[in-house]
């Protein structure tokens, strides 16, 4: 008897001191689908421009022109793989007048990607568009009331010598729409 109690105290001790615990590894997966729409939002500035064209002086000619750099253009841009363009006409000008349009860098410092390269300031046709930034990437530029492009607006005679015959007053002014576009990705 002593031997089948030492022999089961022995196999119960290597049982203990000998046993390995063998456990199981699971794995599983998740396949993600991750996308991303390509994104092309603009919004300009709800304020109204006012431009205005005046002398105090008799014998005078008006101002030649006078600019306001008041409008922001916010933007929103995901591109696939190339770049956007932004470009802008306008509705009408009064005649012996142009009107120029250049984009400016942003202000604040909530614009984050490719915000593109800047063209010099254009006159704005009646029929087509004059592009205004090239090689815009993705970016954004914020939405506080100071951010987004910087646009530059000047308004004044086209020819003073030989188209201020042309030119007329408009009393509190004329009311011209600007259209801003972004094309898609190039």
């Amino acid at each position: 008897m002593k031997k089948k109690i030492l022999v089961l105290s022995i196999a119960l001790l290597g049982s203990l001191f000998g046993s390995h615990v063998m456990g199981q590894v699971n794995t599983s997966t998740n396949s993600l689908n991750l996308g991303m729409p390509e994104l092309s939002l603009l919004s300009a500035s709800s304020t109204s421009v006012n431009l205005v064209l005046t002398t105090a002086i008799a014998g005078e000619a008006v101002l030649s022109s006078i600019s306001d750099e008041s409008a922001r253009l916010k933007i929103s841009s995901v591109i696939t793989s190339a770049t956007r363009t932004l470009s802008a006409s306008v509705s009408a000008v009064p005649a012996g007048t142009t009107l120029t349009l250049q984009a400016l860098a942003p202000i604040g410092n909530n614009f984050g990607g490719t915000q593109g390269e800047y063209a010099a300031a254009q006159t704005l046709p009646i029929t087509g568009s004059a592009t205004i930034i090239t090689a815009i990437g993705s970016c954004y530029s914020g939405t506080a009331t100071d951010d987004g492009y910087v646009l530059k607006y000047t308004w004044g005679l086209d020819d003073p010598a030989t188209t201020y015959g042309q030119v007329r007053a408009t009393g509190t002014g004329v009311m011209v729409t600007v259209t801003l576009t972004l094309t898609a990705a190039i």
